[in-house]
């Protein structure tokens, strides 16, 4: 696409290239066309250190929820945790388009989009979560819980990457 190159704020050619960095060992990077899985697996395991590093706080509140029973945070986390990944590798990849925008790729590791994704994914998950456990218990549905954090994980995933560019653009386009 024209003018991809000029969004900073997104990985673009990630989405666009079967071609993915790698380290082999001491001082070996190379460039390496990889197949679509391993692709698959290579944008996996960046996303997930995407999602995970700046969700720790939130996360660690949900592992030290208390049990409720059916009405269990843990497993409303580890869903939405899990949902926020797989549909951010998909971005990334560029097998699925993100909410609201043309262009394709995760949102790059700036670091006022660092910041954003502290905020973001804390609250996120614990919308999804939290507000997940309570909505069940309101309803006294348990599963509730797993699809009010499953929908909202993977809504704010797709709408991620555009909130990332707006982001971007109100503070370096002063």
């Amino acid at each position: 696409m024209p003018g991809d190159r000029e969004k900073p704020s997104r990985q673009v050619e990630l989405a666009n290239s079967p071609v993915r960095r790698t380290w082999y060992g001491y001082g070996s990077l190379a460039r390496v066309e990889k197949s679509g899985a391993g692709r698959f697996l290579h944008d996996c395991s960046h996303v997930f250190g995407d999602v995970s590093i700046p969700s720790l706080p939130v996360l660690f509140a949900i592992m030290a929820a208390p049990g409720t029973g059916p009405y269990d945070a843990t497993a409303a986390g580890l869903l939405a945790w899990a949902t926020m990944v797989v549909v951010g590798t998909a971005i990334r990849g560029g097998w699925i388009e993100p909410l609201a925008t043309d262009t394709l790729g995760w949102v790059s590791l700036s670091p006022s989009l660092i910041a954003l994704r502290l905020v973001y994914y804390n609250f996120v998950l614990a919308v999804g979560v939290f507000g997940g456990v309570a909505l069940a218990r309101i309803v006294d549905v348990a599963s509730l819980s797993l699809v009010a954090a499953f929908v909202v994980a993977l809504g704010s995933t797709l709408a991620f990457p555009r909130l990332a560019e707006s982001t971007y653009a109100a503070l370096h386009d002063r």
